[in-house]
């Protein structure tokens, strides 16, 4: 059909609005819209053109889009080359992002600026075919005077929408003079769109992956049988000091370099076994790094593609989460601990230079005379306070248990044995600290695994057969006299000697009388907090008789008595009432002995110099702690002559 027929043709359907009605449903629908939007059907070109950084915008946009279509525009030109028609990309406001063409075709879409930044909504430019695909969501082809403005109906176009994730976010058009117009040319659009769509999809789900594993704190690394890095996420890049684009692709041993500790970690990861939590040394030349590994074999029909996948946690790491996760923290310093009394401030002292040491120290004393404190206290001055702090009891746990919640096993190491095996507590603290209390207690055939853990610095896990290498500080504690447990022959003399590098005896709470009321004033006031209660005054007559009391059960039982007196006040005063039953008759009698009542004046002017002590003279301080207004600590300085 000559131009000037299809110009004749475009006419009468704007002269004549009944010969509309003979054009397809969707066309004359979209004619009476451009209609309503008062568009100018005699414009000789689009004069709607997007340029400039407007136009760097929206490609920087849909670069995505244009990243994926880009390849297949092109292989859908390979087709069309020479038969006039250009290949053309758009946004999801219709404006052209992309013109791929001949140098013949391209001068010909310039014409009708159907160039990169031009605009081809239907509000805009009328009918056609880009626009119309948008509102009816399908394929669609507009041919020459379908269009509904001047500069487009000498054209054939057809256009389908690029649809991803439930919306529409561009749109692939071939357009060419209206002569050149093929039956094939809608479906070739249509083929290319569904490409470019599942491109999308497999882009995005991969990218979705990489994301998630990218996520993942400890570091994923494959590697084929040949030891040929095929997969590295960014945390095993940074465990390597690498790039992931610099590690995969290269052989393990380029990457880490062919160093005796490394031959382990390699020969394990390329050898295509189950592999459960190993520990490995790998020496990056620069430094060494100790991490646990975990490998799954990649068992495929394609040889190509077997190989091994590598789970690697950082030790460092792992410590971190031993602290943070599982709560195996210090959370006692120095400052938490109460006492002025002499020969406890000594021993302060001692375990505060203790902090600074690299050896064993070993606590003595009676139960609840606060070791666990003491142990948590050295534990965040010293220099491993941001590792791992484990404590166990040697005591609490079962004789045949002990040596797998130390040492840690191996699959298989014993009936009931959990799949994978289980990492000891030795592991766990490595860098860290490690407070075995009730040592005394220990099973002596247990005993010389420990002292060989002790002098090899190594660990062996039960049922397994390799050395793993740990850097723990060992703080033990125990209530016995081991003294006499070695001249019974029930506690190694070797290993009482290693753990006892530094040997610190805390003494009872019967020995520190001056610490009595400081403790029960501030004991009282954290349970207080705890319980959400408000902070209860001391009986005078309660004092008298904690004063009086041996406290064989130290400090633990002072805080025993005073959380049962707290939870069961009614009022705002601990009394004698509260605590009545716990005491012997004589201590009772002589807390409410009237010949006695000097002895009240004692304990509060033990306690005004205790507080002063602490706050360092600060009246202010001292008067809040002791409950009372400045003026009668005042008075009472006078009176006591303090």
């Amino acid at each position: 059909m000559a131009n000037k027929d299809l110009t004749s043709k475009w006419k009468a359907l704007h002269k004549n609005p009944v010969l509309r009605d003979k054009l397809p449903s969707y066309i004359k629908d979209s004619w009476e819209r451009s209609i309503q939007c008062r568009i100018d059907p005699g414009m000789r070109e689009n004069p709607y053109i997007v340029q400039g950084q407007d136009l760097i915008k929206a490609q920087k946009t849909s670069q995505f889009l244009i990243e994926v279509a880009l390849p297949v525009m092109k292989n859908l030109y390979e087709f069309v080359a020479g038969t006039g028609f250009v290949v053309t990309l758009a946004d999801a406001n219709l404006c052209v992002l992309k013109v791929i063409g001949d140098s013949e075709s391209q001068a010909w879409a310039e014409q009708a600026r159907l160039v990169e930044g031009s605009l081809w909504s239907e509000n805009l430019v009328g009918t056609n075919a880009g626009g119309l695909a948008f509102d009816l969501a399908r394929p669609v082809s507009v041919i020459g005077h379908e269009h509904f403005c001047l500069f487009s109906h000498v054209s054939a176009s057809s256009s389908a929408p690029i649809i991803h994730q439930g919306r529409i976010i561009g749109g692939l058009a071939m357009v060419a003079p209206f002569e050149r117009v093929s039956n094939h040319t809608l479906g070739m659009v249509v083929a290319s769109v569904k490409h470019i769509e599942s491109i999308m999809v497999l882009k995005r789900n991969t990218q979705y992956t990489q994301l998630l594993i990218d996520s993942i704190s400890e570091g994923v690394m494959a590697v084929d049988t040949n030891g040929t890095i095929t997969y590295l996420n960014q945390a095993a890049a940074r465990t390597f000091g690498l790039t992931e684009d610099l590690g995969s692709g290269r052989n393990v041993y380029d990457v880490l370099g062919n160093y005796p500790d490394n031959h382990n970690f390699i020969n394990t990861i390329t050898q295509g076994r189950h592999v459960v939590d190993e520990t490995h040394i790998i020496n990056l030349g620069h430094t060494s790094i100790k991490c646990n590994i975990t490998c799954n074999p990649l068992n495929t029909p394609d040889p190509s593609g077997q190989g091994t996948v590598v789970l690697i946690r950082e030790s460092q790491r792992m410590n971190r989460l031993v602290r943070n996760w599982i709560g195996m923290e210090a959370k006692m310093t120095f400052d938490d601990i109460i006492g002025s009394n002499d020969k406890f401030q000594k021993v302060i002292h001692t375990a505060q230079s203790a902090s600074a040491s690299v050896s064993n120290v070993l606590l003595l004393g009676e139960s609840g005379t606060g070791k666990d404190i003491i142990a948590q206290a050295m534990h965040n001055a010293s220099s491993r306070s941001r590792s791992p702090f484990l404590a166990i009891n040697c005591a609490a746990i079962p004789r045949e248990l002990i040596a797998s919640e130390l040492f840690g096993y191996e699959e298989g190491a014993f009936t009931g044995a959990k799949k994978g095996g289980n990492i000891g507590k030795f592991e766990l603290a490595d860098q860290g600290t490690l407070f075995l209390d009730e040592i005394g207690d220990m099973p002596l055939d247990l005993q010389a695994s420990l002292l060989r853990v002790i002098e090899e610095k190594n660990v062996l896990r039960l049922g397994g057969n390799k050395l793993i290498p740990v850097d723990v500080r060992i703080v033990t504690a125990t209530n016995k006299d081991l003294e006499a447990e070695m001249n019974r022959g029930r506690f190694r003399r070797d290993l009482y000697y290693r753990l006892g590098v530094i040997r610190i005896h805390i003494p009872p709470l019967r020995e520190r009388p001056e610490d009595i009321s400081l403790l029960t004033k501030e004991l009282s006031g954290q349970i207080c907090d705890r319980c959400n209660k408000p902070r209860m005054t001391i009986a005078p007559e309660v004092l008298k008789a904690f004063l009086a009391y041996e406290w064989p059960g130290n400090v633990r039982e002072m805080q025993n008595v005073l959380e049962g007196a707290v939870q069961m006040a009614q009022g705002t005063e601990i009394s004698l009432d509260l605590i009545r039953d716990h005491f012997s008759p004589t201590v009772k009698e002589l807390a409410v002995d009237a010949e006695h009542t000097n002895d009240i004046a004692w304990v509060e002017k033990q306690m005004i110099v205790q507080y002063l002590k602490k706050y360092q003279q600060n009246k202010t301080r001292t008067a809040q702690a002791l409950g009372i207004s400045r003026q009668t600590l005042y008075r009472r300085l006078q009176e006591y002559g303090l």
